[in-house]
C-alpha cells in the first residue's frame, strides 16, 4: 500500500472516533518493543507522525488490543489462504493497518468508518484500486453495494460494535446475513458490567473518560443471541487472546478457568454464516422428505381403503354363511354341507399364504435393515476422516453441518424406506385373504 510522508498531523477527532487513537498507541507501543508479538512499521510510522499526546490520554498500554489484532490477523490469513481473491471489509476501521500486514497481493480490501475518520486515514493510508475507502457508518447499506461477494466475504468489526445501540447492531447483522449470506465476521464484544460503567461515565485516565459503550454481552449470551438474531449461522467461535505479559495476563489466565469469571470478559467471535449451498441442501431436504412422506401417507391410505373393502366382503360372506346356518338348523337334510365342508380349509390356505407372503418378506425387511447399518459404518467413518483434516473451527462446523443434514436425511428416508416395507408386507399379506373373500362372495353370491 502506498503511504504519504506527512509529520506531526493534527488529528481533529473527539467522542468515537477518537478511540481509533487508542488502538493505535497499544499496536505501535507493541509493535515498538524488541519483544513484541506484533510486527507493523506502518502502525509505528503513524504513530510518530500524528501531534496527539498518546501517553497522558491513554496511559501506558497493556498490550490486549494489540493481541486482539494479531489473533484477528491469524482468522484473516486462514480465510485468505482459502479466498485469495475474496474481499475483506473493515468496518470502523480508523487507523488499522491490518491489510498490509495479511496482505497476499490478490485481495480487496474496503474500509469503511465516519467521514472525518477516512480523512484521516487517508493521510497516512492513501487508497487504491485493491485498497478502497468509504467514508459512511457501519449502519448505512450503502457501503455493501460496494462489495463484490463473487469470491468470498470477511467482515472485521473490531473495537466497534460496543459504540452502537443494541437495535443497530442486530440491524446490522441481518443486513449482512441478507445481503452476503456465505460471509464470515469477527467481532468484539464487551461484558454487560463494563458497558454499564462506561454509561455511568469510565475514565480510561485523569485525561480521558471512555465513550458509552451501549452494547454490553456476556459472553455465554453471544451465541443464543446471534443464532436468533440469524436463522442461517453454521457456527460461532471465541477466539482467545491476552494481555502478551505480566501479572494482567497471568490475571486472564486464571479468569478464563473459573466459570463464574469468565463469561463476563470481553469476547472475540468468528461466525460463520451458512453458504447458500447449505441452505439449499436443506430446502432439498425438506422437498424429498415432504415426497417420501406423501408417497408413505397414499400406501397406507390405499391399504385402509383395501382394509374397508375386505371388511365389508368379510361381513357379506359371514352374513350369508350365518343364513345358511340358520336354514340347516330347520332343515339339516337341505343344509349346504359342501359349503360348510369347505370353510374351515379354504381359511387356512388364505392365512397360511398370507404368513408365508410375511414371512419371505420379513427376510427382505432383515436384509434392508443389515444395509442400512452397513452404509452407516461407512458414512461414520467417511465423516470422522473428514473432520479430523479441516484446518480450521469453521470448516470443521461446515463439514459437520453437511454431514449433520446427510445424516438426517437418511435416518429419516431409512425410517420412511421401513414404513413403506411394512405397508408393502401388510398389502402383499392381504391378497390371498382378499382373493378368498372375493371368491366366497362370488359364489354365495348366486
Amino acid at each position: 500500500m502506498a503511504a504519504s510522508n506527512a509529520r506531526q498531523v493534527a488529528p481533529g477527532l473527539s467522542d468515537v472516533p477518537e478511540t481509533m487513537l487508542w488502538a493505535l498507541h497499544s499496536r505501535a507501543s507493541e509493535a515498538a518493543r524488541q519483544d513484541g508479538i506484533l510486527t507493523d512499521p506502518d502502525c509505528v510510522r503513524i504513530h510518530q507522525s500524528i501531534d496527539y499526546d498518546f501517553g497522558r490520554q491513554f496511559g501506558t498500554p497493556a498490550g490486549s488490543l494489540a493481541a486482539r489484532a494479531v489473533e484477528i490477523d491469524r482468522t484473516l490469513a486462514r480465510w485468505i489462504a482459502r479466498h485469495p481473491d475474496g474481499t475483506v471489509v473493515s468496518l470502523g476501521e480508523g487507523l488499522e493497518t491490518q491489510a498490509s500486514r495479511v496482505d497476499n497481493g490478490r485481495i480487496r480490501w474496503l474500509s469503511v468508518d465516519l467521514p472525518e475518520a477516512i480523512r484521516l486515514r487517508e493521510r497516512f493510508l492513501p487508497p487504491t484500486d485493491r485498497f478502497r475507502h468509504i467514508a459512511v457508518s457501519a449502519g448505512d447499506p450503502a457501503w455493501m453495494d460496494a462489495v463484490d461477494p463473487s469470491r468470498g466475504v470477511f467482515i472485521v468489526a473490531q473495537g466497534l460494535l460496543m459504540y452502537l445501540q443494541p437495535e443497530a447492531v442486530q440491524t446490522l447483522f441481518a443486513g449482512i446475513a441478507n445481503r452476503f449470506p456465505a460471509a464470515e465476521i469477527v467481532f468484539d464484544a464487551v461484558p454487560n458490567w463494563f458497558s454499564r460503567l462506561t454509561l455511568l461515565g469510565l475514565q480510561q485516565t485523569p485525561h480521558y473518560r471512555l465513550p458509552p459503550m451501549p452494547w454490553g454481552i456476556d459472553r455465554d449470551e453471544i451465541e443464543p443471541t446471534l443464532r436468533r438474531w440469524l436463522p442461517r449461522v453454521a457456527s460461532v467461535a471465541f477466539l482467545h487472546y491476552r494481555t502478551p505479559r505480566g501479572l494482567a495476563r497471568l490475571a486472564a489466565r486464571m479468569v478464563h478457568h473459573m466459570p463464574f469469571l469468565r463469561h463476563g470478559v470481553p469476547s472475540l467471535v468468528h461466525v460463520a454464516l451458512a453458504p447458500d449451498a447449505f441452505a439449499s441442501n436443506i430446502v432439498q431436504f425438506r422437498k424429498n422428505q415432504m415426497k417420501t412422506l406423501n408417497g408413505v401417507i397414499d400406501a397406507a391410505t390405499d391399504n385402509a381403503t383395501s382394509g374397508n373393502d375386505l371388511a365389508i366382503a368379510a361381513g357379506q360372506v359371514i352374513a350369508r354363511r350365518v343364513a345358511l346356518g340358520v336354514a340347516a338348523a330347520f332343515d339339516p337334510m337341505q343344509a349346504d354341507h359342501a359349503e360348510f365342508g369347505r370353510m374351515m380349509p379354504e381359511k387356512l390356505e388364505a392365512f397360511s399364504a398370507a404368513g408365508m407372503i410375511m414371512l419371505e418378506q420379513s427376510s427382505q425387511a432383515g436384509w434392508e435393515i443389515t444395509r442400512f447399518a452397513s452404509d452407516e459404518v461407512m458414512t461414520t467413518a467417511q465423516a470422522t476422516l473428514a473432520i479430523a483434516t479441516c484446518s480450521n473451527p469453521v470448516a470443521m462446523a461446515e463439514a459437520q453441518g453437511q454431514f449433520a443434514i446427510a445424516w438426517f436425511n437418511r435416518a429419516t428416508s431409512n425410517l420412511f424406506a421401513m414404513g413403506l416395507l411394512a405397508l408393502g408386507v401388510q398389502k402383499a399379506a392381504m391378497v390371498p385373504i382378499q382373493q378368498t373373500l372375493a371368491a366366497n362372495a362370488e359364489r354365495l353370491g348366486r
